[in-house]
């Protein structure tokens, strides 16, 4: 079974579904083929600085994981053995575009942020990809269930 599509994520990490959603948000459906039958949330929490709340913001779910995750101020290291602080650094310094922000964040709620500004049906769970060969201007996205997908454009291991 051949499907056409315009643009295909391989991957609904991180960078699979923000990619989906810029595109979303200028207008650009696309669809992501994600491998397991759910959102895969491996590991615990990121540290993002002031770029990638600038991309957070730009794709529109910046503000509700704000209220989600605290601000650090300052990142102070103590020595375990005998409790001295051995170093400080503090965030509150200007940088040079404006104010730093760094917040650690849940990676589950930030997937989770993610795909729920996704319309539905952009990711597609237990979609396993098998190779991808190149057809005049045309990439052929093989599915494992023997799926086609003719693309425009794909985007691997996000």
């Amino acid at each position: 079974m051949e499907e056409a599509q315009d643009i295909v994520i391989v991957g609904a990490g991180i960078a699979g579904l923000t990619t989906s959603l810029g595109l979303h948000r200028l207008g650009i459906r696309g669809l992501v083929l994600e491998s397991s039958d759910s959102l895969r949330v491996t590991g615990f929490g990121l540290t993002t600085w002031t770029n990638a709340w600038k991309a957070l913001d730009a794709v529109g779910i910046g503000d509700s994981l704000r209220q989600q995750h605290k601000q650090f101020y300052a990142n102070l290291t103590t020595s375990t053995v005998s409790g001295v602080q051995t170093s400080a650094m503090s965030f509150e310094a200007k940088g040079k575009h404006g104010d730093h922000e760094v917040r650690c964040v849940n990676r589950k709620l930030l997937l989770e942020a993610l795909a729920k500004e996704l319309p539905s049906g952009t990711i597609r769970f237990s979609s396993k990809v098998v190779s991808i060969e190149i057809s005049g201007f045309f990439k052929l996205v093989h599915l494992a269930d023997g799926t086609v997908l003719k693309a425009k454009v794909n985007s691997l291991k996000c």
